[in-house]
């Protein structure tokens, strides 16, 4: 059974994700290579470039780890998975996933609360509200939350219909 497509707006989210993280990239690049520059070459470095850069790697480590979720690419202990049967492998899944999603859902909550109280505080090379910063958690918290109920929801049709684990699918983007 081949796995349906899924809705388009699933996947142009996914594609912003990838092009927002492919400019931060970039950006991260030029800012270090221009500290590189300024501070070897001419003796001089620029002082907000090093925060700049931290700030575009969060971001970048946000948006990555939000997309491991859909590869299921964060580590995990599969030991005791391996040796059940496909259809127990699923429901297991399904289980630690309900479990995964409400640890998200709580990230979301308490790195909102934690976001806007940083928004009061102003970074110090580049004057942002440190909200910038600390907005990542929660946004990697809804962009993974949504991963994860899509993986699932691909796993529950796997379930249902008898279909084969998704472990034993090539690997393939999910949305």
């Amino acid at each position: 059974m081949a796995n349906p497509p899924w809705p388009s707006r699933w996947r142009s989210l996914a594609h912003i994700e990838d092009t927002l993280a492919a400019i931060l990239l970039v950006f991260a690049f030029v800012v270090i290579a221009l500290q590189i520059i300024t501070r070897f070459v001419f003796h001089d470095p620029l002082f907000w470039t090093e925060e700049a850069a931290r700030y575009a790697f969060v971001w970048i480590v946000a948006l990555g780890a939000a997309e491991g979720v859909t590869q299921r690419t964060h580590i995990t202990m599969d030991i005791v998975p391996m040796m059940l049967p496909e259809r127990a492998r699923l429901v297991l899944r399904l289980i630690l996933d309900l479990l995964v999603l409400a640890a998200l859902l709580i990230l979301v909550y308490y790195g909102t609360f934690g976001a806007m109280r940083a928004h009061k505080v102003m970074s110090i090379a580049i004057g942002v509200p440190e909200s910038w910063l600390y907005g990542a958690l929660p946004v990697f918290g809804v962009l993974s939350a949504i991963r994860i109920v899509l993986v699932m929801m691909r796993d529950v049709r796997a379930l249902l219909s008898g279909g084969h684990d998704a472990t034993d699918i090539p690997s393939e983007r999910y949305l």
